[in-house]
């Protein structure tokens, strides 16, 4: 759902909100960036200026860009969908660039190209209860930093869709927020099994295809596979400390994602044990002879790996 606090971009040069669900998928942190420290907690709730002292021109991130999200029925009717707030953000990603009132001046002048007045009038509403809503949730202590455990993380999606009730309808909250609070509680459910170490991969696996038996199509079809990954992770983990071979952990991975993502997984073990073959080198040599660990690391890391290097030492 929009209620992710953190940015990205997608290929289009666009800037969109993370949904919840991404987040929990990719078992990241909240990061609450709508509203910085400076910005005045009460700034949503402050009148719009007249478009006679703001005016509303596109900040220069969006040149060459046309805003996300289809709006009406066709007739100038409002149609209220996660489209909607999608339009919404894609005027908040200037925030920085461009203060809040001049970003809802650009919101509004926007939306009154394709709105009819009672449908703008609606639209604004939900504009308003957008930015009270981001900005009651980006005063939520957000989880730690690389959190991965699934009772925090559903912790804070029932933190945040309280917050979200305060400032929606049901009825506005199936409508705009409903697809993604399915996925959300897919990808928690499914994070939930990953972690369960009461359960075998097998377990796990037939779990995880329980679940995906119970969505409807389109959401099978686009299944959090981050979440899946965790779990080969997590069985690939497990079957290591029981001793399990190399052939064994490519037959779970195989089992697990398939032939081709097992492939590339294990080669991905090799580029990772050759780097740490590297990092063990030069701490060794850095314990025994300063001047020759620089050498090695002069020849033997790339200037990017040099940074992560640091991490080491």
């Amino acid at each position: 759902m929009h209620n992710g606090i953190t940015i990205t971009a997608n290929r289009s040069g666009r800037l969109l909100w993370l949904s919840m669900s991404a987040l929990v998928a990719a078992l990241s942190v909240y990061g609450y960036r709508l509203f910085q420290a400076d910005q005045p907690s009460d700034v949503v709730q402050q009148p719009a200026p007249s478009t006679g002292i703001i005016q509303a021109l596109p900040a220069p991130s969006l040149k060459g860009t046309v805003p996300d999200g289809a709006l009406h029925d066709g007739n100038g009717e409002l149609i209220v969908s996660p489209d909607l707030l999608r339009r919404f953000d894609y005027w908040l990603t200037t925030f920085g660039e461009k203060p809040l009132a001049a970003i809802k001046a650009d919101i509004l002048k926007d939306l009154s190209k394709e709105l009819n007045g009672a449908a703008l009038a609606r639209a604004s509403k939900l504009l308003d209860a957008y930015l009270a809503f981001k900005t009651e949730l980006a005063r939520l202590t957000p989880v730690a930093s690389g959190t991965t455990d699934a009772e925090a993380l559903g912790h804070q999606l029932r933190a945040i869709r309280e917050v979200r009730a305060r400032h929606f309808s049901s009825v506005e909250i199936a409508q705009l927020f409903g697809q993604d609070d399915a996925r959300d509680d897919d990808a928690l459910a499914r994070l939930r099994i990953a972690q369960d170490r009461n359960l075998s991969p097998t377990d796990k696996e037939n779990k995880l295809r329980e679940l995906t038996a119970q969505l409807p199509p389109d959401m099978q079809a686009n299944r959090n596979e981050p979440v899946l990954h965790l779990t080969v992770s997590q069985a690939v983990a497990e079957a290591r400390e029981r001793g399990a071979s190399a052939q064994e952990v490519q037959a779970i991975r195989t089992r697990l994602v398939g032939a081709d993502a097992a492939q590339r997984l294990a080669k991905l073990d090799e580029e990772e044990a050759a780097w740490q073959a590297r990092v063990q080198q030069y701490l060794n040599l850095r314990k025994a002879n300063e001047a020759a660990a620089e050498a090695y690391k002069e020849a033997n890391f790339r200037e990017n790996e040099k940074l992560r290097l640091t991490a080491y030492q």
